[in-house]
């Protein structure tokens, strides 16, 4: 059992967010570009939730599964979301997520406006 989020002194700390329906637990369709968007829209809702928005995130870690095929589609769905002044961001291949078929993970801190 783990916490979407956790608000601490004006942040939240948001747990990782994969390409998957929160609801169900399936796995989007497609690629890392399709995984990457639905991480993203996961973590939104999660910012939404503690009063704030993927607009005032400041922190991304994203974990790819395979980083030489998924580096750039991640990049591209990250121009689109985020067009100007993206968040501080760390790219890490791993060797495996908590599923098989989760090409991306996608943990965040972002601000909280008081």
């Amino acid at each position: 059992m783990f916490s979407p989020g956790i608000v601490h002194n004006g942040l939240l700390w948001a747990s990782g967010a994969t390409g998957s329906d929160p609801a169900t637990g399936e796995i989007v369709e497609g690629g890392v570009a399709e995984q990457t968007r639905k991480a993203l829209e996961n973590l939104e809702l999660v910012a939404r939730e503690a009063g704030t928005s993927l607009a005032h995130a400041l922190r991304l870690t994203v974990y790819l599964t395979d980083i030489a095929g998924g580096l750039a589609p991640m990049n591209g769905v990250f121009a689109e979301v985020f067009p100007t002044d993206p968040p501080a961001r760390s790219t890490i291949e791993v060797a495996g997520l908590a599923r098989p078929g989760l090409l991306v993970e996608i943990d965040m801190v972002a601000g909280i406006d008081a």
